[in-house]
C-alpha cells in the first residue's frame, strides 16, 4: 500500500526547473555559419591562465568578448571570437593564416 502511495505522490509531486541560458543545443542549418569561439589556456608550468591571444596564435581583424551569461563572468571565463569561418556542411580546409616564430614566441 505505502509503495502504492509513494508512486501516487511522485507522479503529483510539483516540479521545479531552471534555464541556463548559452547551455542549451543549437542545431544548425546547411551552410549556417558556425562561430568559433576561444578561451583562456591552462598550463602545466604555472597556475595561471594565459589569455588565447596573448599566445602566438592567429587572430582575427577585430578582436570582441563574447559573454554570452553570468556564470561565464562569475568563472571568469574571457570568451572572444576567432578568426576561423566555419559553415555546417561544408567540407572547406583553408589555412588559417601562415607565421614565423621568433625562439622566445616558440618557448612560450
Amino acid at each position: 500500500m505505502s509503495l502504492v502511495f509513494l508512486r501516487v505522490w511522485l507522479l503529483l509531486a510539483p516540479v521545479a526547473a531552471f534555464y541556463l541560458p548559452g547551455v542549451a543545443p543549437h542545431e544548425y542549418l546547411d551552410n549556417e555559419k558556425v562561430e568559433i569561439k576561444v578561451n583562456k589556456l591552462s598550463s602545466t608550468k604555472t597556475q595561471l591562465p594565459y589569455d588565447y591571444y596573448s599566445l602566438p596564435f592567429c587572430r582575427p581583424a577585430e578582436v570582441v568578448n563574447k559573454m554570452e551569461n553570468l556564470g561565464e563572468v562569475l568563472h571568469g571565463s574571457v570568451i572572444k571570437n576567432s578568426a576561423y569561418d566555419i559553415s555546417m556542411g561544408k567540407i572547406e580546409f583553408r589555412v588559417l593564416c601562415k607565421r614565423t616564430l621568433e625562439p622566445a614566441e616558440a618557448t612560450l
